[in-house]
């Protein structure tokens, strides 16, 4: 039998093809744009892994494919982009999903705040904003400093600004006129102020297990780009069982009961705030760090749910292995990309670190403020979390980038 991905994240494409060989199903991905997985695919076969061609934004297109797909058995949409089609397309196909009500709470970042709010389990509520400049600077006096505008539905860091003063208010409602936005509006709440760590949790049926805690850094304010992740964070015993406690009383809020989530969370001096809320596994090379560090491909709960199944990592004896670090590699400056400098030097760093592409040459790079802009991650291993993001920091400094100019030609692979 089959299990469909409508689109995938960049990484995990073959931990899910072991999970579904393992599970006796074959894997196929539909997407528009089989690029974005060429990491991946360059480490798979056809046989391995069916790939088929087709606008992933068209469901009806999408669902002339799955008429056709023999013995389907369940259907992975593991993007926030796909999340709400996917729910769609798997309901009409009676197949196991988190439901499009769900599916919708959690691509409207107002409406998870709101639910929280009124929970108990946030201190603040969210405002939706017009994407207008007077509406941006009411949502500003209502609020005050510092605050967060984001897009509802954004992902990967788009459109959002950190507003902690008049110049950066007056920035603010320039910008949001040009900016291209996921979602139908905009969302103001309070900053809240500390390290930024995710929950990485299996539920089923209400019951929810963490699996770990990643630490999520950044650059300095006001552009809080991503530049690196470590996982497992070591919290004390005690504050892992709380956490645990508080992430389930989160999941339970928003209506989310069965499946990976990966919950990021500010853990300010009053205690720990959602950031956002999503319904699938951990992005970039998170998911890989967890099935190397906890011994345990993490990825079968994926296809567990897909098949509306208990999770197996439910119950799994885990292990307390590694520690992983990740660093993003950014060039200095839009450019198209021609390569790179320095992967060849990454077997002389301790922690084993490995080269993952995101990007490939000639491309355009143009959007350095937010993950658009990462053509490569550097993993490393260490005894801890701690260690193995000193190991990754340290390996990925060795690497530049060979950028050439945005002329508007063709690129032609020449220097």
């Amino acid at each position: 039998m089959t299990i469909v991905l409508l689109e995938a994240l960049t990484f995990g494409l073959a931990r899910l093809r072991d999970a579904a060989t393992a599970a006796g199903h074959r894997l196929c991905l539909l997407t528009g744009n089989r690029s974005v997985y060429a990491y991946e695919l360059d480490h798979l076969g056809p046989q391995e892994l069916e790939v088929i061609d087709v606008d992933t934004t068209d469901v009806d297109a999408c669902a002339a494919i799955l008429d056709r797909v023999p013995d389907l058995a369940g259907l992975v949409n593991s993007t926030d982009t796909w999340m709400l089609p996917g729910a769609q397309l798997a309901q009409r196909y009676g197949l196991a999903t988190l439901g499009p009500q769900v599916a919708r709470t959690l691509r409207d970042k107002a409406h998870v705040r709101t639910l929280l709010h009124r929970a108990g389990l946030s201190r603040a509520d969210a405002t939706r904003v017009k994407a207008t400049a007077e509406a941006v600077t009411d949502a500003v006096a209502a609020i005050g400093y510092p605050m967060i505008l984001k897009d509802s539905a954004g992902t990967s860091s788009r459109s959002v600004w950190l507003i902690r003063d008049d110049t950066e208010r007056d920035r603010a409602a320039r910008e949001v006129a040009d900016a291209t936005l996921l979602g139908p509006h905009l969302v103001a709440e309070p900053y809240f102020p500390g390290p930024v760590y995710s929950a990485e949790t299996v539920s089923w049926q209400g019951h929810t297990r963490l699996l770990g805690i990643a630490v999520h850094v950044h650059t300095p304010e006001p552009v809080r780009r991503e530049e690196a992740v470590a996982f497992p964070v070591a919290f004390p015993r005690a504050d892992l069982d709380r956490l645990e406690g508080w992430i389930g009383r989160i999941l339970a809020a928003v209506g989310f009961a069965d499946g990976v989530a990966h919950t990021e969370f500010a853990h300010t001096p009053a205690g720990p705030e959602v950031v956002e809320i999503n319904g699938r596994i951990a992005g970039a090379v998170i998911g890989e760090m967890m099935c190397r560090s906890l011994g345990v491909n993490v990825y079968t709960a994926v296809i567990d749910a897909a098949l509306g199944r208990r999770p197996q990592l439910l119950d799994a004896a885990l292990a307390s292995g590694c520690g992983y670090g990740m660093t993003f590699l950014h060039p200095p400056a839009a450019g198209r990309l021609a390569g790179w400098h320095g992967p060849e030097r990454l077997p002389i760093f301790p922690g084993s670190p490995e080269f993952f592409l995101t990007a490939q040459v000639g491309d355009q790079i143009i959007h350095l403020a937010d993950q658009r802009g990462c053509t490569a991650l550097v993993m490393a291993e260490g005894p801890t979390a701690e260690i193995g993001l000193y190991h990754s920091l340290a390996a990925a400094g060795t690497v530049t980038h060979d950028m050439r100019p945005l002329d508007g030609l063709p690129w032609t692979g020449a220097p």
